[in-house]
């Protein structure tokens, strides 16, 4: 009886992209290139002057800018605008929903509704917000409500038209299986409908919360007399170019943050859109 060779042992070919997920897992990849890039970019800033980069050559090096930082931080005054910046951006944005949404499944469920509004809606939608800062201002009694409106309005459009995108793009298939089995128009709303346009309705409030930042510091710029906005253009108007560069990285950090907000809400309202 011959025995049977004994198997050999191959060798085990290395899985780049099992290698590249240890590796990501591990020593987390993602935040050093990000920690990369920014650092990068400092030192290009930096030493933009004496390397003679144009545009970068004119602005005032890091350095200067952190000094500037130091000196806002200490000052009620920058803590008094971001708090009236936020303010005005949570109502004017929570009221842009509070009538974006609704209105867009009605016009996206009833035609006569849609019929009826979006003529109005497509003469009004390419006006820019900001066109309007003249009118609120004799619209609205006071400088405060001037500056929610055109927060409102900037939010507004975004999360009405993916509402209108998301309700009308439902698979009719859907809806005709629901009739089908027995269900009402009221459950095939919650059960199918509304479902369905949260990923939507989420995608527009990421984008709308982006334009509402841009548009209360153009507002508080004109019509304001206080929040960021109205402290960057004081630090141009001074000639305070550092202290303009921290008022505008403040407003990028806040709209990131807002808007890193409205993911995780996403992640909760719309969990099969979102890989965990």
């Amino acid at each position: 009886m011959v025995a049977s060779p004994i198997p050999s042992v191959q060798p085990r070919t290395p899985n780049a992209q099992t290698d590249a997920g240890w590796i990501r897992k591990h020593l987390n990849l993602n935040f050093f290139l990000g920690l990369f890039s920014l650092g990068s970019c400092a030192l290009l800033w930096e030493f933009a002057r004496p390397l003679g980069i144009p545009l970068l050559s004119n602005l005032p090096p890091i350095t200067e800018v952190i000094v500037a930082s130091k000196q806002l931080l200490l000052s009620h005054l920058y803590w008094e605008g971001w708090m009236l910046s936020v303010r005005r951006i949570t109502m004017g944005f929570l009221l842009a929903q509070m009538v974006g949404v609704p209105l867009g499944l009605m016009m996206a469920m009833n035609r006569t509704s849609f019929d009826t509004t979006f003529p109005i809606v497509e003469i009004l939608r390419p006006i820019p917000p900001v066109a309007w800062i003249p009118v609120s201002i004799i619209f609205w009694p006071t400088r405060e409500l001037s500056v929610l409106f055109i927060v409102f309005l900037g939010a507004f459009w975004i999360v009405l038209l993916n509402t209108i995108g998301g309700a009308s793009n439902i698979e009719q298939n859907y809806k005709r299986a629901a009739l089908s089995l027995g269900s009402n128009p009221r459950n095939l709303f919650w059960r199918i409908i509304l479902p369905a346009t949260i990923p939507s309705i989420i995608t527009g409030m990421a984008v709308g919360i982006g334009i509402a930042w841009e548009m209360v510091v153009a507002a508080e710029m004109v019509a304001g007399r206080t929040g960021l906005g109205y402290l960057l253009w004081q630090s141009f108007e001074i000639n305070a170019i550092a202290q303009c560069i921290v008022c505008m990285i403040s407003i990028g950090l806040a709209g990131y943050v807002s808007s890193e907000i409205i993911r995780i809400i996403g992640r909760y309202a719309a969990p099969w859109q979102y890989k965990r």
